[in-house]
């Protein structure tokens, strides 16, 4: 573990290679089973509720109809997340031929939402978690074995393929000296 200012850092973000591969994946993260949908920080359950309206018009009437009876979001003992059909695909996911994308980020890349997405989204596979300040870890998953696989052929590290979220999380200054500590890691195991 590694510190940086006010983070905890999991030496694998560090040190993990990784680069979506959303071609192979299908777009797994979108579509993970286990019932909670995105992670979302307090402060995102507004943003998600009025980005609602953007994302409507991507979404299947599944969605719809599901957004209208079960809500787009849900809170449990350890904080909220968006609503997930069959305990799977996210309420917002919507297909592009056989590949899940994100409605709220569609709305966002199309002008009409301000909010692109929720952070863990954006982050992912990086999850941060709080142990009296932020600690970000890699969480491995099948699903991303092409992202791991496309990584270690270019040669991306991880914090590289999610330097734009991380720069939204923490600021240009702070993922700078992050991705520098990645190339030091590798210099280092070489």
């Amino acid at each position: 573990m590694i510190s940086l200012d006010h983070l905890l850092i999991d030496n694998r973000v560090l040190t993990q290679r990784f680069s979506c591969d959303v071609a192979r994946c299908k777009g797994a993260c979108c579509t993970l089973p286990g019932g909670a949908g995105a992670p979302l920080l307090a402060e995102e359950v507004e943003l998600v509720h009025q980005s609602i309206l953007a994302a409507l018009p991507y979404l299947s009437d599944q969605s719809r109809e599901y957004l209208h009876v079960h809500g787009a979001v849900e809170q449990s003992p350890t904080g909220w997340s968006t609503t997930c059909i069959d305990d799977a695909d996210c309420v917002f996911v919507t297909y592009e031929g056989d590949v899940a994308v994100c409605s709220i980020e569609k709305a966002w890349h199309a002008g009409t939402s301000t909010f692109r997405k929720p952070l863990s989204c954006h982050l992912f596979p990086i999850r941060v978690a709080n142990f009296g300040g932020p600690y970000l870890h890699y969480e491995q998953f099948d699903q991303c074995t092409p992202g791991r696989e496309r990584g270690n052929q270019s040669g991306t590290l991880l914090v590289e393929a999610v330097r734009e979220a991380l720069e939204r999380a923490f600021g240009p200054e702070l993922t700078a000296r992050m991705v520098r500590m990645a190339h030091e890691a590798q210099e280092d195991k070489s």
